[in-house]
């Protein structure tokens, strides 16, 4: 039997996420492997890397044996031989091993062994010296012939502060503290970096316990705001309500449908742009659709008017795209809300990408219920503000901006010049998605708002997907 976990990230090799890659073997192992013997009464010299053999020796027969390493378990309930073979990396970095024997008479047996004593990796540990006014604490290690050069602060991708003496203390000001989360990352001279994070979660007393698994589904940009598909599953990790989450499955979301529910302002004022409007929506529908993705198509109007059903007819979409005529004001709440009621059995990825001009006029749904409808669908929003000519309140500008962040969405600005290449700007979001499953297990209540996070293991690098979800 075979088991393999996720690879170690070759920037983070701290003692909880070493992502040790693991085999586990009952018959005898390649003899390139080294041998680690580990017994009760023997040390072992020597520095220990690459593919080893470790074979626990209990001491007495019909032994289970469970095996752990820097506290991950690698194998549990082992029998006899007692063998599980670890990658320790190209380097030499001190482990803690523990092995725990259990007998059939219930006898128990445990010992604790520390390999390449002395070798400490590359990591950094944020913790909190005093929350209440946001002083954070870094404590690191390194190799000797690699020493710390610089510990840094983060926040939203950008570098806000750094130290390059102990102790690693930071202040952070209230503005980059505004969701209780802090990124530092230790430096080495060799330019290597580990990274660290810190929340305030699980002090929070509900319930019940709740075991879920969450969907998720993820765009990373780099620096310079590019979409980046090339990104490593180890350095992904997901905080749901303050707590890492553990992922389950781990894939580009492209391989998967999607469902798009496409909406075009049709009010009066974008009478002048309807022509250069549809064919931008038509372009996007060729680029973006492939075999098994379906879409529907909203005009917003006085009253919402769904042109077509969720189809993977493209060329169905394409006629109720170019049929749109504009008339009357602008329903954007209530034309938001249909697509989400359209799309809520819909088993496919989902997507709202919405072209407007102006903010909503007259909806029977306020922003608020807005608000809560698009965080309850889980699905991503995307916004194009249009240029028409027609002057745009900056608080309905503000007011899609915060729907598409809260949403995984974002907002774009665009005229008759550029529109075509906004939509593109979505179109590769879209194809550059990962799609992500994970596992949380705590005290949740029924219906409270739960704050969802992804991080990466590297600074430059920014996740961006829904801010939460109301448990169920």
């Amino acid at each position: 039997m075979k088991k393999q976990q996720v690879p170690r990230s070759n920037r983070n090799i701290n003692s909880v996420a070493l992502g040790l890659i693991l085999i586990f073997i009952t018959i005898t192992s390649a003899a390139a492997n080294t041998q680690l013997v580990l017994t009760r009464d023997v040390h072992p010299d020597g520095e220990y890397k690459g593919m080893v053999d470790l074979t626990a020796v209990p001491g007495f027969d019909a032994a289970r044996v469970t095996i752990t390493v820097d506290g991950e378990k690698i194998a549990e309930a082992l029998p006899s031989p007692y063998r599980v073979t670890v990658d320790f990396g190209p380097a030499a970095v001190q482990h803690k091993i523990v092995v725990t024997a259990l007998g059939e008479d219930h006898k128990r047996v445990q010992w604790q062994q520390t390999i390449n004593k002395g070798h400490l990796p590359l990591s950094v540990k944020i913790a909190a010296v005093d929350a209440a006014n946001r002083v954070f604490e870094a404590k690191v290690t390194a190799p000797e012939d690699n020493p710390i050069v610089a510990v840094e602060l983060w926040d939203g991708g950008q570098k806000i502060a750094s130290a390059t003496e102990p102790p690693y203390r930071f202040t952070i000001a209230p503005e980059h503290f505004t969701q209780q989360f802090v990124q530092v990352t230790a430096r080495a001279k060799s330019g290597e970096e580990a990274a660290d994070f810190w929340t305030p979660g699980g002090e929070a007393h509900v319930e019940t316990v709740d075991v879920r698994t969450v969907p998720l589904y993820v765009s990373v940009v780099d620096g310079n705001g590019a979409t980046r598909t090339d990104v490593d599953r180890a350095l992904f990790k997901v905080i749901d309500n303050g707590k890492e989450g553990q992922i389950l499955e781990f894939g580009k979301a492209f391989d998967q449908p999607i469902s798009i529910a496409l909406l075009i302002d049709a009010s009066a004022s974008m009478t002048y742009s309807m022509e250069q409007a549809e064919k931008a929506a038509v372009t996007f529908v060729k680029g973006t659709m492939k075999p098994g993705d379906r879409c529907t198509v909203f005009s917003v109007r006085d009253v919402p008017r769904r042109e077509v059903p969720l189809t993977s007819d493209r060329e169905a979409i394409e006629k109720a795209i170019l049929s749109i005529h504009a008339a009357g004001r602008t329903s954007l709440y209530d034309s938001i809300a249909s697509a989400i009621r359209e799309m809520k059995d819909e088993k496919n990825r989902r997507a709202i990408v919405v072209l407007t001009d102006g903010g909503d006029n007259t909806s029977m749904l306020g922003f608020d219920e807005i608000d809560r409808m698009t965080k309850e669908s889980g699905i991503p929003v995307y916004f194009i503000a249009y240029d028409s000519g027609e002057p745009t309140e900056v608080q309905d500008v503000n007011r899609l901006s915060y729907l598409a962040a809260e949403t995984g969405g974002f907002l774009v600005t665009a005229s008759e010049r550029n529109l075509t290449a906004k939509y593109g700007d979505i179109e590769r979001d879209l194809r550059g998605q990962y799609a992500i499953l994970y596992k949380i297990v705590d005290f949740a209540k029924h219906g409270a708002w739960r704050r969802v996070r992804v991080v990466l293991d590297s600074p430059r690098l920014t996740a961006r997907t829904i801010n939460g979800y109301f448990a169920p």
